[in-house]
């Protein structure tokens, strides 16, 4: 891996999930120091751009969470520095970073993607959110889960159980987000499987099974030592 030079990598960033990701970025940059690469760990400031044209690295590594960091933002400005970076391109990103655009795009596949309504917020102010919430009950069914459009580490998401859970759910999207992804909720195994290309075509590494201990993969389960068991390969029945 030294042979990768000067590697810049990118955490912090001003989301949500700022946090989570400083924490990735010393990982990352851990492993890459061990591996003998000269690594330079940077914010995305306003002095990003004159560092970047004044010591170009050889590569990016993007550990940015949520948004400019996971909707191809700040990808696209590197490309526009001539920077090679990790990871999908800017189009690829955004598709997948907006939950909707991405069912779309699953649904178009022919792959199954749980029965849902995209609303803003707009729209319950002006419709009047009583109306709205039986409404999506009447066409979704109970339980539900709801997140927001946009963002991830499960920040705003909850799980919907009885009618009465649904307006505190909503609430709590929107602290998170102009629009909600409202889903018919679909219980079964939490499963993450990453896909990777060296240049000769993707290739899917082992599924890995996820068993939080609360039932639910929130922010805590995910960021809680001791709160979520990972079992890889993941556990699955032929």
């Amino acid at each position: 891996m030294s042979d990768l030079g000067h590697v810049l990598v990118l955490a912090g960033g001003l989301s949500y999930e700022r946090e989570v990701s400083l924490k990735s970025g010393r990982r990352v940059s851990e492993v890459l120091r061990a591996g003998g690469i000269d690594v330079e760990t940077r914010d995305t400031d306003a002095s990003l751009i004159p560092s970047v044209l004044a010591d170009p690295p050889d590569a990016a590594f993007v550990t940015l969470h949520g948004v400019s960091g996971e909707d191809g933002a700040i990808r696209s400005v590197l490309e526009l520095l001539n920077v090679p970076y990790v990871g999908a391109g800017p189009e690829a990103c955004r598709i997948a970073f907006d939950k909707p655009s991405a069912k779309a795009i699953i649904k178009a596949s022919g792959l199954s993607t749980p029965d849902s309504v995209t609303l803003p917020k707009e729209t319950f102010h002006d419709l009047g959110a009583t109306a709205m919430l039986e409404r999506i009950i009447d066409r979704l069914g109970l339980p539900l889960f709801v997140k927001p459009a946009r963002g991830g580490s499960a920040l705003g998401a909850s799980l919907v159980r009885t009618a009465e859970e649904l307006p505190a759910a909503m609430v709590g999207c929107f602290a998170y987000g102009d629009t909600a992804l409202i889903e018919r909720y679909v219980s079964g195994v939490e499963i993450a499987i990453s896909v990777v290309d060296h240049g000769d075509g993707p290739k899917a590494l082992p599924p890995v099974e996820i068993v939080p201990d609360a039932g639910v993969y929130d922010y805590a389960a995910r960021y809680t030592a001791g709160h979520t068991e990972f079992f890889a390969p993941a556990r699955l029945s032929p």
